[in-house]
């Protein structure tokens, strides 16, 4: 059943590794919390956050000195999540729990069983968003989308933790995640490829097509590794790339800009898991290797 935190009148102290687009509107919705920024330099992070009446707001954000904190929450990309909480390893008996506030899977599990080998006792939740906000500078941010955050433990355990404000805590992420992994499997390739709007995944004709077998492929994926989805993803996906049809997509900004891009933990990730049951996704394959070259 899930509970939100909205009116729980407790302060945290929170820690945000990763202030891009999204960490930086969640330290929108934070600021009446304690909030630091991770950083590299130890410094202050200044940014502004356009919001969907067009006013900017200026947040600054001390670095964390390493006081204990309620909260680590990781925006990173998929890919650097571990290599980062490593780099914080001494720093990590401060933190009570860390959440993990990304696309994709595979770096979930890689942090569960580190921390475990390495016995720290911080909790660990994972937590998707349909919020939408892209980074219109280095350092400005533009809430483009109001969403849902839904996070959950990664590991059966008992929720006791006091939360941030506007999150809401539920019992089934991973089946959450599936569910999100599988719909940016589809959209977040295709518009990378054809260099696209999401709506026009809908209005294109091979586009459309394109989108069709692709989610054909995905939705089978899922069936074969006993985790089928409970809705059809081609009809969703359709349907997310309607409602969302002037977005670029994560993964289009990414490679416009010339940054790495998640899929090897969306695509990439469901490739893995089908060459267990040595299954193949030829779609999925050949969209990698187009977007690698």
């Amino acid at each position: 059943m899930p509970y939100s935190s909205s009116s729980s009148p407790l302060t945290q102290s929170i820690a945000i590794l990763g202030l891009g687009a999204i960490g930086t509107l969640m330290a929108w919705h934070w600021r009446e919390h304690t909030l630091y920024g991770v950083s590299r330099d130890a410094s202050t992070c200044h940014r502004t956050l356009i919001d969907q009446q067009q006013a900017a707001h200026q947040l600054t954000i001390p670095a964390w000195q390493h006081e204990a904190i309620d909260w680590l929450v990781i925006t990173t990309k998929a890919s650097a999540t571990l290599d980062a909480l490593q780099s914080l390893q001494k720093q990590l008996p401060q933190v009570q729990n860390i959440l993990l506030l990304q696309n994709g899977m595979g770096q979930q599990q890689q942090v569960a069983d580190w921390l475990s080998q390495q016995r720290y006792s911080a909790t660990l939740w994972a937590g998707i968003s349909t919020e939408g906000a892209y980074r219109q500078s280095a350092e400005q941010v533009v809430y483009a989308g109001s969403g849902d955050t839904h996070i959950g433990l990664w590991q059966a355990q008992h929720p006791t933790a006091s939360m941030p404000n506007g999150l809401t805590v539920v019992d089934d992420i991973q089946q959450r995640i599936r569910a999100k992994l599988a719909i940016n499997a589809v959209i977040n390739p295709l518009t990378a490829v054809f260099r696209c709007r999401n709506g026009e995944l809908v209005s294109h004709g091979e586009y459309r097509q394109a989108l069709e077998a692709l989610a054909s492929e995905v939705q089978q994926c899922f069936t074969a590794l006993q985790q089928p989805l409970d809705f059809d993803l081609k009809e969703r996906s359709l349907a997310v790339a309607q409602a969302t049809a002037r977005n670029q997509s994560s993964t289009l900004q990414d490679v416009l800009h010339q940054r790495p891009t998640e899929l090897d933990y969306i695509n990439g990730y469901l490739i893995r898991q089908a060459q267990q049951l040595d299954i193949e996704l030829p779609h999925n394959r050949r969209l990698l290797a187009q977007l690698s070259e």
